[in-house]
């Protein structure tokens, strides 16, 4: 059993796969980082080491800035979809219940539940580090988040086919592109490879599927396959709350809004009260058009519960589709401040600056604001790999530019976009109702549905 100090890491290489990254990241974070690593005495060339709980504490320092960096290789190609055969239900092991415990987020569990999962027993000092990252993910704070994806990096780096490390890992990327600054080309490759990571332990892995079935339907922009692999991850872990959540979020996100519900009230009977799922069950009633409720039920979230984004997040849309601008900057702020990410705050400010000038103006239009949010909206639509104009048109339905919005919905149907966005498609359709030709294109960029017929 290891102690801290005592492991020693020989050699750039055996450096580098620590940390999970390439021989030269290492090579140029020991300059220009100051990552601790030693030079052996003697010999012609130099020979270098480090120390395991050195190499983990300077992680733990440089996480926020480690979390914005591009992973070393290529995405990993999605896993084939495969069918695999259920046991009976009385077959459903201990380790499957433990498994259905950590989807509730609780964090820190008993030793006893992962010792074994896969790749061997973990050392005491490494459990503890190991529960401690697993409470700062299931805590969904940017900072936090930070914090852990290092600590899970070092710790899967010495056990690769530990099944809850890599999970954990999987998880806490894709919590980091929503609730921290991890961008979305960095998040779903780095969960992708660490889902794929514990599906080679345990094919089977719940965590994994639902990993997978996120990155399909928001990176990939398939959601059929999307809803394949969900449909395995529940099949195979009928009480993981986060796949039942996770599956509801798309499925409302593509206005399939029965099998929404149904999704959402299975994840809150598995997980009653958590704070993250109502945050999202709010939202999923907005998308529906359940405006009242849904501002009813994210406004009881955001005041318990105030650092956390994701309530904020859909708040200030709520707002926004009210027409409430105030109220957007309001929570836009306070999304910016819980995410600690710097060009969110910058847009914020801006933001307050614009409601400053149109408040002056006194003409009730907001032409400044709308104009700084349409800027920033396209701008990032523009520079996507997969773009998605859904929110541009948005803001110009908003704003009443029906040229603005002509325009976009063209250049979405020329880039062969199809959207989920049941919102705020809803929206613009209400808004447009009385332009046939508008309400023409808005029905042919619609994408497939998640839930055959």
């Amino acid at each position: 059993m290891e102690k801290p100090g005592d492991h020693r890491i020989d050699g750039w290489k055996s450096i580098a796969a620590y940390l999970g990254r390439d021989r030269s990241t290492a090579i140029r974070w020991a300059g220009d980082r100051g990552l601790p690593v030693h030079a052996l005495p003697g010999g012609k060339s130099r020979s270098v080491y480090a120390l395991a709980h050195e190499l983990d504490a300077w992680m733990a320092g440089q996480g926020a800035g480690m979390v914005a960096e591009l992973p070393p290789n290529d995405p990993p190609t999605a896993p084939p979809i495969v069918a695999i055969p259920l046991p009976p239900p009385s077959r459903w092991s201990r380790r499957g219940a433990a498994l259905g415990l950590v989807a509730l987020g609780g964090g820190a569990l008993a030793a006893w539940q992962w010792r074994g999962a896969g790749g061997g027993a973990l050392s005491d000092a490494t459990m503890a580090r190991y529960v401690t990252a697993r409470d700062d993910v299931a805590l969904r704070d940017g900072a936090r988040l930070a914090r852990a994806i290092p600590v899970l990096r070092s710790i899967a780096a010495r056990h690769p086919d530990h099944v809850g490390v890599q999970e954990s890992l999987a998880e806490a990327w894709l919590l980091a592109r929503e609730f921290g600054s991890a961008p979305d080309a960095v998040a779903f490759a780095e969960a992708r490879r660490a889902a794929d990571a514990a599906r080679k332990t345990m094919p089977r892995s719940v965590v994994a599927d639902r990993v997978e079935g996120v990155a399909a339907y928001w990176c990939d922009r398939d959601p059929v396959r999307a809803g394949v692999v969900f449909r395995r991850a529940i099949a195979n872990g009928p009480r993981d709350p986060l796949a039942h959540l996770w599956y509801a979020n798309i499925l409302a996100d593509n206005g399939e809004d029965a099998a929404a519900a149904r999704e959402f009230d299975a994840a809150r009977m598995l997980a009653p009260g958590a704070p993250y799922l109502l945050a999202d069950y709010g939202w999923g009633l907005w998308m529906a058009g359940r405006v009242a409720e849904a501002w009813a039920m994210l406004d009881d979230v955001a005041r318990r519960q105030p650092m956390l984004s994701s309530a904020h997040d859909a708040l200030s849309i709520v707002a926004l589709a009210g027409g409430d601008l105030a109220g957007y900057a309001l929570h836009l702020r306070a999304r910016a401040q819980a995410r600690a990410e710097r060009e969110l705050i910058a847009y914020s400010a801006a933001i307050d600056r614009t409601l400053a000038i149109d408040a002056a103006t006194g003409d009730g239009r907001y032409a400044a604001t709308y104009a700084v949010m349409l800027s920033r909206a396209l701008s990032y639509t523009q520079s996507a790999e997969r773009p998605d104009h859904s929110w541009p048109a948005f803001v110009a339905s908003l704003a009443g530019e029906r040229g603005q919005l002509g325009a976009i919905l063209a250049d979405a149907r020329t880039h062969g976009e199809r959207w989920g966005a049941a919102g705020f498609v809803r929206h613009i359709r209400a808004r447009w109702r009385g332009d046939p030709a508008l309400i023409a294109v808005l029905g042919g960029l619609r994408q497939q549905r998640i839930e055959p017929e």
